[in-house]
């Protein structure tokens, strides 16, 4: 079996774009390593391409692409080898290495290292095995922790990082970094988001967990006393004027795809990509928008705790896995991203209040039919 790419990861969010780009841009085959759950590995993985590429109107023009030139190998990215039986029979110029657990809290500390750290330790040895020129790994602009200011596109900085998905991130990064086998390319995306032009995704982190988080907390409230989030608003601590790094997912994998057809590298480089929104909305305005959409009153930005009463408390623990990207000024610089691909439209970045607005409805109504769905409860 040859292939020009193999992908793990492909069934997730970046995941299952980034083959679809590939698929798009070239006449490759993708081979796509994919854990077999209750369906066999080929099964999952059609499933996976064709919801993406449905959401993002790609289903006509990709449908034939995906049945003969995606190939499903069964495998596990916490074996040996990704757990691939025959790995001698694979052959590739370049590895993507998407694969990842999205968990952060401290109860799943092991799972995430198993996945994330042991993963990759897995990915490059298997890499390495099958002869690649390149390895490109998708890790997050996150791996800058706490760091603030201007983000360079280099070995991300020593800084205390926030939890236990940045940590991996940072610690695989370190390995693909020591790793002089092949070229390497790390690529680091902020705040996913959905497509510029359908809104679609495929999964429901960041921010739209945010989201999710903020309607609940509506609807709790709202069995005590109907109508109290309306007139009262809440208190949160947020850096007012800082950037809130939302990026749609189809500029995520076209820059990609982009840099990564650009040239062959013969030597063993090491380069990083930022793949962020270089026109990043206004925190405490994009803020603002996913309050209004879910039906609270506008939130008043406050630093100081004593001001806050017991609602404001219990919000605001309810939110706390989200402080680290509501405090601190972060700007991720985008030299070796606009060097290859050049300067682009803004108008797929931009995200004023009505846009963030659509994006944040298209996943309420999203919602709203999946639980549609579900059995009546008592």
């Amino acid at each position: 079996m040859t292939s020009n790419h193999l992908v793990t990861g492909a069934t997730g969010f970046v995941g299952s774009a980034l083959v679809l780009e590939l698929l798009r841009c070239t006449e490759d085959r993708v081979v796509c390593i994919v854990r077999p759950s209750q369906l066999d590995a080929s099964t999952r993985l059609q499933n996976a391409l064709l919801s993406a590429a449905e959401s993002y109107g790609l289903l006509d023009s990709m449908r034939r692409a995906i049945f003969e030139r995606c190939i499903a190998v069964a495998g596990d990215v916490e074996q040996p080898d990704c757990g691939v039986e025959s790995p001698q029979h694979l052959s590739c110029d370049q590895f993507w290495h998407s694969a990842a657990s999205l968990r952060f809290e401290d109860r799943y500390a092991e799972e995430i290292s198993r996945v994330n750290v042991q993963g990759t330790i897995h990915a490059l040895s298997l890499a390495a095995k099958i002869g690649v020129s390149q390895f490109n790994y998708i890790s997050t602009a996150y791996v800058a922790g706490s760091s603030e200011g201007l983000i360079i596109e280099k070995k991300a900085p020593s800084a205390t990082r926030n939890n236990h998905y940045e940590i991996s991130k940072a610690q695989a990064e370190a390995l693909v970094e020591a790793d002089t086998r092949f070229g390497r390319r790390i690529f680091r995306p902020s705040i996913v988001i959905g497509h510029s032009r359908t809104l679609g995704a495929t999964n429901f982190t960041g921010m739209y967990g945010f989201v999710r988080k903020l309607k609940a907390f509506h609807g709790l409230m709202a069995r005590t006393q109907a109508g109290l989030l309306r007139r009262k608003s809440l208190r949160l601590r947020l850096d007012v004027g800082a950037p809130l790094d939302l990026v749609p997912i189809d500029r995520v994998v076209e820059n990609a795809v982009a840099i990564a057809l650009s040239s062959t590298v013969s030597a063993p480089e090491l380069l990083y990509f930022h793949l962020t929104n270089p026109h990043a909305p206004q925190m405490d305005q994009a803020i603002a928008t996913m309050f209004a959409v879910v039906g609270l009153a506008p939130p008043i930005y406050s630093s100081d705790k004593s001001e806050f009463d017991w609602i404001d408390e219990e919000f605001n623990e309810r939110i706390d896995f989200y402080r680290s990207y509501l405090i601190g000024h972060k700007v991720f610089d985008r030299s070796q991203v606009t060097r290859i691909v050049g300067e682009e439209s803004p108008k797929p970045y931009e995200m004023p209040g009505p846009v963030i607005e659509r994006y944040c409805q298209w996943y309420l109504d999203r919602l709203k039919r999946e639980r549609a769905g579900l059995p009546a409860t008592r």
